[in-house]
This record gives C-alpha cells, structure tokens and sequence, in this order.
C-alpha cells in the first residue's frame, strides 16, 4: 500500500511540474511573440507633380533574427480603412485619395516565416500594434481668387487676400520686378501679411501660395496668385519748370524707378503755402522725368507757384497712396508782347510790364533752338526795354538773325522766383548793318 501510495504522489507531483513547464514555455512565447509597434510614423517629402507620390517613413523595428515586415493603411475618415500593401523598409510612397488634402495613415510590423506570409494568418505571423494614426497632408489644389493691398510705406507693402478652403497658412514669395533670382520669403498662418525692409520707390512681384500643414510637414500647392505693387515713392527732388508759356508750362525733376503717376498743382503766388484754390490740379500717368500741363488758366505775364508728387495705388483697388510734396517753385510766364528791332548799332528790345516782378532776365541766341540762348543782362522791374549793343563780348554780326526772350524775376521771401530752364516765346530780329 504505501509504495502504491508513494508511486501516486510522485505521479502526482511529475504531472504538476509537467504542467508548470508548460504554461512557463507559453507565456514566454506569448511575451516574446508579440511583434514591436512602429513609432515616429511622419511625412517626409511629396513629388512635385499631379497626383504625386507621397513618402511615409517610420522608425525600423527589430526582432532578433527574424524579418520584418509592414504592413500600411490608409482612411479618410479614422474608421474605414484601406490596404495599401506590406513592405520591406520602414517607408512607403502612397498617393491622397481622389479630392483630399488630408488623410490619415498607420503601419504594424510583423514577422513571418517565408516572404510576405499573408498578415492575417495569425498562425503564421506574429502581428505587432499599430502605430499611432499619421495625418498626411497632401497639397491643396486651389489658389487665392484675388490679392489687395491694405497699405504702402517707404519700407513695406502690405497685403490681404481671399482665404482659401483647408490652407493651414500661406507661404509668400516676393522679389524685385523681373528679378525672380534675388526671391525671398515669409510665412504667415492668415490670409494677410506686412512685407517689411524693402527698398524705397521699388516694385516688387508678390506670389501667394497655400499651405497644407501637419505637425511635421508642410506641402505648399502648386498654383499661386500673383500680383505687383510699389512701395511708396520718395520725395521728388530737382523739381524744375522748363518752358512757360501762355495756356502750357513744362516741368522735370529727377526720376522716380516705381511710380509712374503723378499729381501736379499750380497756383496763384498768393496762394502758395497752402494751394487752396490751384488753377491747376492734375492726377494722371507721366514720364519719369517730367510732364507738361495744358490750361487756359496760365496767361501771359504772370507768375505762379507750383509742386508735385508722385503716389501709387494699392494692389487690386484704386486707392492711392502719395509721397510727400516736392519743394513749391514759383516762376513766371513770359510777357505778354515782347519786341525787337535794329536801333542804329544795336537791337532795342521791348517787352510789356509783368505784376510782380522784381528783375528782367535778357536772353539771346542766333539760333532758334531753345537750349543755345545766353543770358547777357540782368535789369531792374522798373525798366521794360534793354538795347542790346554786344552778344558774347563781340559786336553783333551784319546780316544775322537774332532771337530775343525776356524772363521774369520775382522775389518769394528772400529768393529770387525760380525761371524757366529754357527761354519761352523768343522773338527775332534780322541785324542787318
């Protein structure tokens, strides 16, 4: 009986270790089965093209010497999800589903005992978890419909555009007109900017592209809006009137790179420091270099102030933003009569009393283009007639044509008026002795 009993025990107590070995052996195959769960998933590039290849990298996943494997899907919602294949590498090319600027991603590693076990033959392959959901951004295929400028400084040009569906931001390009080499760039997470440092009196080509961004990447679209705008102009310097005549006065000044318009007044001398009431007052399109104005207002014998400035209009509207005045100049248009004739050895030349002036300015070429005239005399407001004995320190020569202008000087504080560049309404005389 007892070694009946003690035979019973022992078989009792193999059986028992038997069973303890086992369960031993499978919790260490569970534990060690269960494949690794993929991490750091992110989006790292997008091709530049349509419908383009978009890359997904993960961190590699390790299980002694066995290969692994991955498996990726993808959804648009975070519920129904699509095979996109298994892969060797921890990275994958996938393209957005059609129409979507977002989805989502995730990958599982697995291993399995010949290549590409099919995942879901659990008795094959050990099946890690899957990754944390990836949102990919793909690019968004709409543009801004319009871009407005809000404001123009010397230094800076400010924008607003129309928002685009879905944009996380926008990337801003901006460069010298016809200078795309010398881009530069900002970002902006709404649909406006200030570009700053910018030259003054430049024109700069402004490009709008939209942003489609998650937490490590940033696809930027393909299209762009693009608009041109000028910051504001500088003072405009050498402001000079080059003719004056009745009814027209020409005027020049140094030349001004961006804008190419213009506001031009003038007034009555009395009038000049404020301009309240100008004869003239014209906005409009001119030559860098200067501009003429036509009136009726401009009479004869009369002297007027004037100033400029330039401005330039805002991007996509009609508002305008102007420089700062330009220095007033005051000048006078010729007499209203003004003759010549020979006088014995000389030429005796008359001219009709101008309001205002201080002096009489005697100009004389023997040709009649406008820039070859001489001044040769200076005379008092009080006189009205000049005889004209000697021209360049010789006497006058027989059988010549000679042309006279007269303008006139008046006083604006301490400063003489400014004059006309060149001569205005010359007459002529034959010298013939």
């Amino acid at each position: 009986m007892k070694t009946k009993s003690y035979v019973t025990t022992l078989l009792k107590f193999a059986l028992a270790f038997t069973f303890a070995f086992i369960l031993l052996i499978l919790a260490n195959v569970n534990v060690e089965a269960k494949t690794a769960t993929v991490t750091n998933l992110k989006e790292t590039d997008i091709e530049p093209y349509e419908n383009p290849d978009i890359t997904i990298t993960w961190d590699a996943v390790s299980s002694g010497d066995q290969t692994i494997y991955y498996r990726l899907e993808t959804s648009e919602d975070k519920i129904t999800w699509k095979d996109e294949g298994s892969y060797y590498e921890p990275t994958a090319k996938i393209h957005a589903p059609s129409g979507k600027s977002v989805f989502y991603a995730r990958v599982c590693a697995y291993t399995a005992p010949y290549d590409y076990a099919y995942i879901d033959d659990k008795n094959l392959c050990d099946i890690g978890n899957w990754s944390d959901t990836l949102k990919v951004v793909a690019r968004i295929s709409d543009k801004t419909s319009k871009i407005t400028g809000t404001k123009a400084t010397a230094a800076s040009l400010s924008f607003k555009w129309a928002a685009v569906s879905g944009a996380s931001g926008y990337k801003v390009v901006y460069y010298p007109s016809g200078l795309s080499d010398l881009s530069k760039e900002l970002t902006t997470s709404t649909n406006s900017c200030t570009i700053k440092n910018l030259k003054e009196d430049g024109s700069y080509a402004i490009c709008v592209y939209a942003l489609n961004s998650n937490s490590d990447f940033t696809a930027v679209s393909n299209t762009y809006t693009e608009t041109y705008a000028t910051t504001l102009p500088k003072k405009i310097r050498d402001f000079k009137v080059t003719t004056a005549y009745p009814g027209d006065a020409s005027f020049e000044w140094k030349g001004i790179n961006g804008a190419k318009a213009f506001q031009l007044q003038i007034t009555k001398v009395s009038d000049s420091k404020k301009f309240k009431k100008p004869i003239v007052n014209e906005t409009k399109f001119y030559s860098y270099l200067g501009t003429y104005t036509n009136s009726k207002k401009i009479k004869a014998g009369t002297f007027y102030s004037a100033r400029v400035r330039s401005y330039v209009t805002l991007a996509g509207t009609k508002q305008k933003v102007y420089s700062p005045w330009s220095t007033v100049i005051t000048f006078g248009t010729s007499p209203k009569k003004i003759t010549a004739k020979q006088s014995g050895s000389g030429i005796k030349i008359n001219w009709s009393k101008v309001s205002g002036a201080s002096a009489y300015e005697i100009y004389v070429s023997t040709s009649y283009d406008t820039k070859t005239f001489t001044k040769v005399n200076t005379v008092k407001s009080k006189n009205t007639s000049y005889t004209l004995k000697k021209f360049k320190k010789k006497k006058l020569k027989k059988n010549t044509m000679y042309y006279i202008s007269v303008k006139p000087v008046c006083k604006v504080g301490k400063k003489n008026c400014s004059t006309t560049v060149y001569v205005s309404n010359p007459t002529s005389v034959f010298y013939s002795k």
